[in-house]
């Protein structure tokens, strides 16, 4: 009897003891440096009066993935919309049985070389393998994650503009966002610094991820984990990495003069642009979930979606954003670029009410078309876009699910200008701008300079309009603002347009192709250039000219 009961209070032990491990949690973070284009930015706020803390709930399509936003001025609906469809995009890539949490927070104060970073919580899983919360939560635990959470620079020039609006701002957030998420997903060593040097994030314990991480001699950086010092983990992540995926060794980024915090073992380094690539040196760019990124998920226990062919959708970004006014054609190919031809096709649309796809469409062959069609208001996301999504599949198994969101707003999609005259006053000429769009039959262009001087014109007409502008300023470049209307809002679009922007140089009058010694050179504000030997020596800008035998009979000179 005391031998069971022995043995009962050690397997109570040992249960407490695991419970007790699993509660547990540990955190890693992941971080971005500022590009070139950091600014002491800000937008205006879009309330008078914020609640310091008071927050409020983003969930992507279908609910699988939810984010927890503060009430902020940073918090714009461009920055909206820009995170939910990086969730979207994320949702339609994995089957997700318990929602993904995570937080987002604008900080005011973080170092200004940090452009965006993120915290994941991270435990032990029943192997005493360490994985991310919303990782374990699909398998083992029913808990929320409420420390996970993306920092972003609230000073960074974010690009977060659409299609349909004014464009502002330089590195691209939603690349940025959907980055930071594969790391909330799982992505990345979980290497952190301590006081005594570099170690692993759980003590004795490596991710699932840092169990993928093999040197030359396939040596995995997990093996580190229980004997391994500081040194002896530094030394194995300056050698070169690959992560030991399924389908091959894929390079990972290292550095032989030493290891690089948050940087060396966590990203790709392939030939090729790639959402988890570092660095990825064009952060203006809307960057793709790539293979490689879904390959490693798979590795480490995510439930991934096929992903074996590659669709691409005229007229639509690399996410599936595009006009609902327009149609979309879709091709489809391997992952090595091979066309596929005898594909299935099926279009959905999402019902917000009944939280299901509809079909709508469904074709066969090389190519497939979604029409432009506007359905009811039940396909309609906050943003006033159609949701939906394009399935392809294949004779051999492989399939794929891309989607789609099909802006309702209006979309200017160009111009062309024509008919260019000079006027009577030779500071000003006028032209014929023929504009082009869609989903919208009235709005108004606005023709302004440098200076601010303003001509607005009614927009009238389905499609195409011609509008003659008279007295434009010759020495300005012109911006041309379209803004159109409709039951769903405006969409707005700016050009710039420089007078016969041909030439380089351009003379009102007599002409002085050569600098003589008869001839003096002025700018606008009257003080006089020495040392011209050619008006190719001339930086732009406006300038005056006389032959200094002559009192009158000055001319301007305009360098662009």
């Amino acid at each position: 009897m005391k031998c069971i009961l022995s043995i009962l209070s050690l397997l109570f032990f040992l249960s407490s003891t695991v419970l007790g491990q699993t509660e547990e949690t540990y955190e890693v973070t992941y971080v971005d440096s500022v590009g070139y284009n950091y600014s002491a930015y800000a937008p205006q706020p879009l309330v008078e009066t914020v609640v310091e803390g008071e927050t409020y709930e983003l969930r992507s399509r279908q609910g699988k993935i939810l984010a927890t936003v503060p009430v902020s001025p940073y918090m714009t609906i461009g920055v909206e919309h820009c995170l939910m469809m990086a969730m979207d995009v994320w949702e339609e890539q994995l089957n997700i049985k318990e929602p993904v949490r995570f937080k987002v927070t604008f900080n005011e104060n973080m170092s200004p070389d940090v452009e965006i970073q993120t915290t994941v919580e991270y435990a032990l899983d029943r192997n005493r393998n360490s994985a991310p919360l919303n990782l374990l939560n699909q398998v083992e635990f029913q808990r929320k994650d409420e420390v996970t959470t993306i920092d972003i620079n609230a000073y960074v020039y974010w690009n977060s503009s659409w299609a349909n609006e004014l464009e502002f701002g330089y590195d691209n957030l939603t690349t940025a966002l959907t980055r930071h998420l594969a790391h909330i997903l799982g992505f990345g060593t979980s290497i952190v610094q301590r006081s005594g040097g570099i170690n692993f994030a759980t003590p004795r314990s490596a991710s699932l991820f840092d169990n993928l991480v093999v040197n030359a001699n396939n040596q995995t950086l997990g093996s580190l984990a229980r004997r391994g010092s500081s040194e002896a983990i530094e030394a194995f992540l300056v050698q070169d990495l690959y992560l030991n995926l399924p389908g091959g060794k894929q390079r990972l980024y290292s550095n032989s003069q030493g290891f690089v915090l948050y940087r060396s073992g966590c990203y790709f380094s392939l030939e090729k642009d790639n959402l988890m690539n570092y660095p990825y040196q064009d952060k203006t760019k809307l960057l793709p979930i790539n293979p490689e990124t879904l390959d490693a998920l798979s590795a480490i226990g995510w439930e991934v979606k096929p992903h074996e062919l590659s669709l691409d959708g005229s007229s639509l970004d690399t996410y599936g954003y595009g006009s609902v006014y327009q149609g979309h054609i879709f091709k489809a190919s391997g992952q090595d670029g091979t066309p596929i031809t005898n594909a299935r096709w099926k279009y959905q649309l999402y019902n917000n009410h009944s939280g299901a796809y509809v079909d709508q469409a469904q074709g066969t062959g090389g190519s497939f078309t979604i029409p432009s069609t506007l359905k009811g208001d039940e396909y309609l996301d906050k943003f006033q876009c159609q949701q939906g999504r394009v399935i392809c599949e294949t004779n051999d198994g492989a399939s794929v699910s891309y989607p789609v969101f099909l802006d309702a707003h209006p979309l200017v999609l160009g111009y062309q200008i024509a008919n260019v005259q000079d006027a009577e006053n030779p500071y000003y000429f006028s032209f014929d701008i023929t504009l082009s769009y869609v989903g919208s039959d009235n709005g108004v262009l606005t023709v302004c300079n440098e200076g601010g001087a303003a001509m607005l014109f009614d927009i009238k007409g389905s499609g195409q309009t011609t509008i003659h502008v008279p007295n434009a300023f010759k020495y300005s470049q012109l911006w041309i603002d379209v803004s159109l209307d409709n039951n769903y809002g405006s969409g707005t679009k700016r050009f710039y347009y420089d007078y016969d922007s041909n030439l380089s140089k351009r003379e009102i009058g007599i002409d002085f192709p050569d600098v003589q010694e008869n001839v003096e050179i002025f700018t606008l504000h009257g003080v006089r250039l020495y040392g011209i030997s050619s008006m190719d020596e001339l930086p732009r800008g406006i300038y005056i000219i006389r032959k200094n035998d002559k009192l009158k009979g000055s001319k301007i000179y305009v360098v662009k």
